[in-house]
């Protein structure tokens, strides 16, 4: 069932590819402005979508892509460390933030521990990642590079720049 009109605005036709692109810039947006929680949610949304919508095209998502290539390198070398390892514990793995700041599940502690920025930037990546094979501009990338080349580091001493 539908929510009822408030009679603001009439409906609104759009593609999944404009949602998906629409939220990715928000999240830039928003991380641009230090609002780490509600860009990493907004990414999560995001990338989900484009990641949906290339598999409908026969691709895999940037986030399958790396699962397949650390598959891969526990098949060829045999890595103890990587016994454990599967698609899904790596799936669940990485969206552990994004879940955790969008979902609660019975006997789940009510706290949450997360580095919101790292946790938001690495979800921008992979929705970038995917936007790319997609084809589709994110107006506000270059704003998202630049920001992190400038705000990243700025502790570092000069001799190691």
């Amino acid at each position: 069932m539908k929510a009822p009109s408030l009679g603001y605005q009439e409906d609104t036709s759009m593609s999944k590819f404009e949602i998906a692109r629409l939220q990715i810039e928000e999240a830039i947006t928003l991380f641009i402005n230090k609002k780490f929680l509600c860009a990493l949610t907004l990414a999560g949304a995001g990338e989900e979508i484009s990641s949906r919508l290339m598999n409908s095209r026969g691709q895999r998502s940037s986030m399958e892509q790396s699962a397949n290539t650390v598959i891969a390198l526990k098949k060829s070398t045999g890595l103890a460390a990587l016994e454990e390892v599967t698609e899904s514990s790596m799936f669940k793995g990485w969206n552990s933030a994004r879940n955790a700041a969008k979902h609660h599940n019975d006997g789940e502690d009510e706290t949450v521990v997360l580095n919101l920025f790292d946790e938001a930037y690495w979800m921008i990546r992979r929705a970038l990642a995917n936007t790319k094979s997609l084809s589709l501009q994110i107006s506000n990338e270059v704003d998202f590079e630049n920001w992190v080349i400038v705000n990243i580091n700025m502790d570092a001493d000069e001799d190691e720049i």
